[in-house]
């Protein structure tokens, strides 16, 4: 029954992450205190963090571990601390004639000032408290005291009948009860029952002016991996969430259902946190933020949730932090000729930070379409009969992106006049070569091969794979028409040693490229 109420996992990690090593080590958190245990966490221990308390793991190296640290290191959430007898095992304890092994002086192991009077040792210890202790064990006083100087001569005075007091103290160690095996897994997935152990209040830590909650995150059944993707504690200390993994959800809009989880800044920070970094100062504040906002957009927008907050000082006109008033702000490529009709592709590949200056309202002052698209732009767009068509050849040069939708309906359509021209009045033109738009016009000029066939082409009969890029792909070998294609027909024979279609080689290129000066 004891052995299934075990708490089993494996600690894999005695060398730092990424270190080469025998294998994995299996480690018993809850077992005896040993360097391979300590390691992963701790890989240098130094000196004791107590207030008044003189000790350094490095003067102890050849000592055993378990010689001080009786049970786990880490315990029910706390760190206890190894009781005094452990030291005077060693401190004080002369061993025939090599001496005393450490030195049993107080000021060895507390610094000054220090109280050295137990918190026990009330005012009136000396009459009746400390009697009713040393009639149980008196041995532990003579840690501190020296029987013939502190116990006896007082005795003898106060003429209490108790004999002599023992002369020195005998080293013993406490008995510790064993401990279900408790061990964790640091290369495995972060989950709460690898942190309980030692972390029995997950939320009392100390993280002056944040605000947090494990349990209101677990009630929402998020996975503590969403916030640690790797163990928290290791070799180079506590890895702690940046803040940026915060807004994943914090301020975070989610069409339809709202904000996920509140962004507002008291909502993680008490009251008298500093939010404001202390590295924006006045020069920062006035222009030195542009390089770290280039690079690292992502941070900004942590604080700076909206275009509002640069926006207004970008476009000139504020009084700055150094009292000075702002100048619009332009940078060189949007003062280049191309740059209208450049900046749409770009804003699609998410290039630049065209929201540091731009509010959606500022793009409709030249665009009719909504400025980025909402969410139902794509059933709704449609009822807007062609209105937009320039502003859609601003970011969608690639017209595959649009085709794949709108050719959806005559993948196996016939090439003929009547199907086409509705949507592509351009397409009526005689010649069919004179057309402008080269994709079009190579269309155009197949009209004509049912007259000839007996039936025309139909889309897929050269558009394998219709929608998915079909012929016009672009191409270090063959740019962006694959004339291979088109060789099948053109200059070809058929079975019956017949031309199936006229312009070979060159020919059908100077159909509509008179220049080329072949």
């Amino acid at each position: 029954m004891a052995a299934a109420l075990a708490v089993v996992a494996v600690v894999t990690l005695a060398y730092p992450r990424g270190a080469a090593s025998a294998g994995p080590r299996a480690i018993d958190v809850s077992g005896q205190a040993s360097a391979e245990v300590c390691r992963p966490c701790h890989p240098s221990l130094g000196g004791a963090e107590r207030d008044g308390f003189v000790f350094d793991h490095a003067v102890h190296i050849v000592v055993q571990c378990t010689a001080c640290h009786l049970g786990a290191a880490h315990a029910g959430g706390t760190s206890p601390t190894p009781p005094m007898e452990t030291c005077f095992a060693c401190h004080g304890l002369r061993h025939g004639p090599q001496g005393e092994i450490a030195s049993g002086e107080c000021a060895s192991c507390h610094s000054e000032p220090t109280e050295l009077r137990p918190a026990t040792h009330t005012d009136d210890w000396r009459y009746r408290p400390h009697a009713r202790v040393a009639a149980l064990e008196t041995n532990g006083c003579m840690m501190c005291h020296d029987a013939p100087v502190d116990c006896d001569s007082c005795h003898r005075d106060e003429r209490v009948d108790v004999g002599p007091m023992p002369a020195l103290y005998i080293s013993s160690l406490p008995e510790v009860a064993h401990e279900p095996t408790a061990t964790i897994d640091p290369d495995a997935e972060v989950t709460i029952s690898q942190c309980v152990y030692c972390h029995p209040d997950i939320d009392d830590f100390d993280v002056e002016g944040l605000v947090f909650g494990h349990g209101a995150h677990l009630e929402r059944a998020y996975r503590c991996e969403a916030c640690h993707p790797v163990f928290p504690h290791g070799p180079e200390g506590t890895d702690r969430p940046q803040m940026r993994s915060c807004y994943r959800c914090h301020g975070f809009l989610h069409d339809g259902h709202g904000v996920v989880a509140d962004g507002a800044c008291e909502k993680c920070h008490t009251p008298e946190f500093e939010l404001v970094p202390t590295d924006h100062t006045v020069d920062f504040l006035v222009g030195d933020h542009g390089e770290p906002a280039l690079e690292d957009a992502a941070y900004c927008t942590q604080c700076h949730h909206t275009p509002e907050t640069c926006v207004e000082c970008h476009n000139g006109g504020v009084t700055m932090a150094n009292d000075e008033t702002s100048l619009p702000v332009i940078p060189a490529d949007h003062r280049k000729p191309e740059w209208s009709t450049v900046h749409g592709r770009q804003y699609l590949a998410q290039e630049g930070l065209c929201a540091v200056c731009h509010t959606p309202a500022s793009c409709q002052t030249c665009h009719i379409t909504t400025m980025p698209h909402p969410a139902t732009w794509m059933a709704d767009h449609a009822t807007l009969n062609g209105s937009l068509v320039k502003d859609c050849n601003v970011c969608h040069t690639d017209r595959e992106f649009c085709q794949n939708c709108h050719h959806d309906s005559v993948r196996s359509t016939a090439l003929v006049a009547e199907n086409c021209v509705p949507c592509h009045e351009e397409m009526a033109t005689e010649p069919a070569t004179a057309i402008e738009v080269a994709g079009l016009a190579e269309h155009a000029v197949h009209f004509i091969v049912e007259e000839k066939k007996g039936e025309p082409y139909y889309c897929d009969d050269c558009h394998i794979g219709f929608g998915s890029g079909g012929i016009h792909v672009v191409s270090p070998a063959t740019g962006p028409h694959d004339m291979r294609i088109c060789y099948e027909c053109h200059g070809a024979l058929d079975y019956r040693n017949v031309q199936i279609a006229p312009y070979r080689g060159s020919e059908l290129c100077l159909r509509c490229h008179t220049d080329l000066n072949i």
